[in-house]
């Protein structure tokens, strides 16, 4: 069990409370072209390195889970029923806010409930998406899946925060779902 150095920040939207435990990206310049593609020179967090190792190099679950479980006990301890990611923007063949949020479910010996919000229809990756056309686009695309929440205290679990677009909706959609409580939390942010 390795637990990371964390700095955690409030993060706002339609929750009781909601935290990002890092920043994602701590620097980064650029070096020089590599045909047509600018190259960086980029510094993560120790968290930040973890999460992108996760997801764009199949990397280790186990580090990032035990530093949001260490997280969540100390701030939320017996306070969650249920643990829920957002549905994912891309098809991957492994999903990472799903991954961590069933690993934290797992530690916390709660359900994971990947199936309660669902996205309905595809959309564009939420970064591609202008800001003011967001909140309608993810309206009509995120909504209530199979997996019941009513009456029960929601952790959301995220990997990524950069706009926190769509972790507002899924919220709105558990609220809506009769979660009695939802709370946030999201690994890392990228500004």
């Amino acid at each position: 069990m390795a637990i990371v150095e964390v700095h955690p920040e409030p993060i706002d939207g339609p929750w009781i409370e909601g935290f990002v435990l890092d920043r994602h990206v701590i620097s980064s310049r650029p070096i020089g072209y590599a045909g047509e593609h600018m190259q960086f020179e980029t510094t993560r967090s120790t968290l930040g390195e973890l999460v992108y190792q996760l997801k764009y190099r199949n990397g280790p679950l186990n580090d990032i889970v035990d530093t949001a479980v260490a997280f969540v006990n100390e701030q939320w301890n017996g306070v969650i029923e249920c643990v829920v990611p957002p549905p994912p923007s891309l098809h991957r063949t492994k999903q990472p806010a799903v991954l961590i949020a069933s690993g934290i479910a797992a530690a916390l010996g709660v359900p994971a409930l990947a199936a309660a919000v669902i996205k309905a229809t595809a959309t564009a990756q939420m970064k591609n998406v202008p800001m003011h056309e967001r909140a309608p686009l993810l309206s009509a695309a995120i909504q209530a899946g199979t997996d019941a929440v009513q009456g029960r205290r929601v952790l959301l679990v995220d990997d990524l925060w950069e706009t926190g677009s769509t972790l507002r909706r899924v919220a709105e959609v558990l609220g809506q779902m009769g979660a009695t409580e939802v709370r946030a939390l999201v690994m890392t942010r990228t500004k």
